[in-house]
């Protein structure tokens, strides 16, 4: 299985949104599934609209469609749109559920939002207790904070766990991408490794053959 999320909320409108949309979708393999992610870039009429329009062309869920502090909104959207509705800035933590439970269909858990895994763990429970799905994401996230997360995995009902994938100069190694999953290895703890770069090395005085340190 193939999953492509994109990423819309263009600030040049629904229409650069839509474009861009459709760029994606005419390369992306056949079978994939789509998700959309509109961080918060569109008023309620427009978010309506896009709702629609997108589920005409098969997305999945639509994530964050409206800006942070636009909750109040949020039901009247939930009653007009075709698609499963996600929040990402507008869930940080095991507060914001209840609120918003009657309003989407689901939250973005993010270990920087919410701040560890004993939190994530409660906002799991307490979303599916509110009949919510659940997400775990990422933001700039580094293998460790990833690993990290992958242990609650089975808890969800979506990962986008990917973000240490484009750091250039990840400092650790964790789990693996492997056919298109996030995978824990077998190491004790979080499965963690510290990487030791080549520079560092060098400044130190020491070999320059990659290796990693237990973290």
């Amino acid at each position: 299985m193939q999953v492509i999320k994109i990423k819309l909320g263009s600030p040049e409108g629904m229409a650069a949104d839509q474009a861009m949309f459709a760029a994606v979708q005419a390369i992306a393999p056949t079978q994939a599934r789509i998700y959309v992610d509109a961080n918060g870039g569109w008023d309620l009429e427009g978010a309506i609209a896009m709702a629609h329009w997108l589920a005409d062309r098969g997305v999945e869920y639509l994530e964050q469609p409206l800006a942070e502090g636009n909750e109040a909104q949020l039901p009247s959207l939930k009653a007009q749109s075709p698609l499963p509705l996600f929040v990402d800035e507008s869930c940080w933590g095991l507060a914001d559920i209840p609120k918003l439970a009657a309003a989407v269909d689901g939250i973005n858990i993010k270990l920087m939002k919410c701040g560890g895994l004993g939190e994530a763990r409660r906002m799991v429970e307490t979303a599916k207790a509110c009949g919510l799905k659940v997400m775990f994401g990422c933001y700039s996230d580094s293998a460790l904070l990833n690993s990290a997360a992958a242990q609650l995995g089975p808890l969800a009902d979506y990962l986008d766990l990917d973000s240490h994938l484009n750091l250039r100069d990840d400092p650790f190694r964790g789990a693996a991408m492997i056919a298109g999953r996030l995978v824990p290895n077998d190491l004790p703890g979080l499965g963690v490794e510290q990487v030791v770069s080549q520079v560092a090395k060098v400044d130190t005085g020491g070999d320059t053959g990659g290796d990693a340190d237990a973290a």
